[in-house]
């Protein structure tokens, strides 16, 4: 890193969204600590993105347009390899979506002195606000084409910071989700694996240390997750470090119908995400001591074996009522079950817990499933011998040869 490089880097891609582009760029700019660079990479827009890029003049802003989009092919997974690896130049660095945008002018600077402070964190992350546009009544005195842009200043019209409560049902905000602001590798991992999905929170208020993300492999390999890479991002360096939690709204994600979250099926997603949390401990598992691999593998298998309750619990809703949330008819179109369940934990050498079998089973003969009981229940114990067996065999070889 030369003399003149910036201490935070921050990366911002972007496809056919100037609008919301410029109010992300603005966003980091009214930032009080201004040693930063913003990498923006426009994946071949074919609206007025160069434009609108043309227009913004300050020096710390770069900006790259592919010639032909690489994110309909390889995913946002190519962009962050790239920045990693060839265009940022500070020690820290943040990845913000071109559809999200920061909200306190301090965030930077509070982020930067915790690394100073604390040299061993991986990251330091914040909470998210999200504003859920859905009904006209939701963008207030805006429109679907041009919503409101909170701001520090006025945040206390939809938010109390107080009490950290939302004052309108167009918004949403979870709070207290780590028991304390500064975690070591261990209570932050334990804590996540707990409750994957709903921790699993947007990355883009979260300041990144370098040494600790490449040192875990993260986004290393070629081909990953393609919407959930939120766990590789999370998991991979807090293997590596501690982590710093700053309990409140620093990040504002608008949610749409039309979001990467909505797309796709539940299956699509969980076998997305369990792909995600796999390649998370590849490489710290590889690198550590004994003790330290069995604990990682530990982690590991919680965070699958509550992920996957999580994606049967849907599951029983969605049989149940018909809906789930936000989500789409295409979304909720193929449910996760004992079929996909199974495969992953023989695959992943998770141990089955008595609730897992019974959501398996809950799940699979839940009302909607369309099959009778009794041509599920057979093959479904035959199978659970088989996976059962498979599991302990590599129990065993594992136990033996590691």
């Amino acid at each position: 890193m030369s003399s003149d490089a910036p201490i935070v880097s921050i990366l911002i891609t972007t496809f056919n969204r100037s609008r919301l582009l410029r109010r992300a760029i603005q966003s980091v700019l009214m930032q009080t600590f201004s040693d930063f660079e913003i990498v923006v990479i426009d994946d071949c827009s074919p609206d007025d993105t160069a434009a609108v890029m043309a227009s913004i003049t300050d020096p710390r802003i770069r900006y790259f347009r592919n010639e032909a989009n690489v994110g309909s092919i390889h995913g946002d997974r190519a962009h962050v390899r790239r920045f990693l690896r060839e265009l940022m130049r500070g020690k820290y660095f943040a990845y913000l979506c071109d559809d999200d945008y920061w909200l306190p002018p301090t965030l930077l600077q509070r982020q930067v002195a915790l690394f100073r402070d604390n040299p061993d964190l991986a990251f330091v992350f914040g909470n998210q606000l999200s504003y859920n546009l859905t009904t006209p009544e939701s963008y207030f005195e805006g429109s679907a084409d041009s919503t409101i842009t909170l701001t520090w200043d006025d945040i206390d019209r939809f938010f109390d910071l107080k009490t950290r409560r939302c004052k309108t049902p167009h918004m949403n905000y979870f709070k207290d989700l780590y028991p304390k602001r500064i975690m070591t590798s261990e209570e932050y991992l334990t804590c996540f694996s707990r409750e994957p999905t709903t921790l699993n929170r947007a990355d883009g208020g979260t300041l990144f240390s370098k040494s600790h993300f490449m040192e875990a492999g993260a986004m290393s390999a070629d081909v990953g997750s393609e919407w959930q890479a939120g766990y590789e991002f999370k998991m991979g360096p807090a293997s590596i470090g501690g982590v710093a939690f700053l309990d409140e709204p620093v990040l504002v994600t608008e949610i749409r119908h039309q979001n990467a979250s909505f797309q796709r099926t539940q299956v699509e997603h969980y076998l997305d995400s369990v792909k995600s949390i796999s390649l998370a401990f590849a490489v710290p598992i590889a690198n550590a001591s004994a003790s330290r691999r069995r604990f990682l593998r530990h982690i590991k298998a919680e965070t699958i074996r509550h992920l996957s309750h999580a994606y049967l619990e849907n599951t029983m809703t969605i049989r149940a009522t018909g809906q789930l949330g936000m989500c789409g008819a295409d979304n909720i179109a193929q449910t996760v079950a004992f079929r996909q369940v199974m495969p992953v934990y023989a695959r992943e050498a998770v141990r089955p817990t008595a609730k897992c079998a019974r959501l398996l089973f809950r799940a699979e003969l839940s009302p909607g499933n369309g099959t009778p009981a009794t041509a599920v229940l057979r093959p479904a114990v035959r199978f659970v011998r088989s996976v059962i067996a498979a599991m302990l065999a590599k129990s065993r070889k594992v136990s033996h040869g590691r």
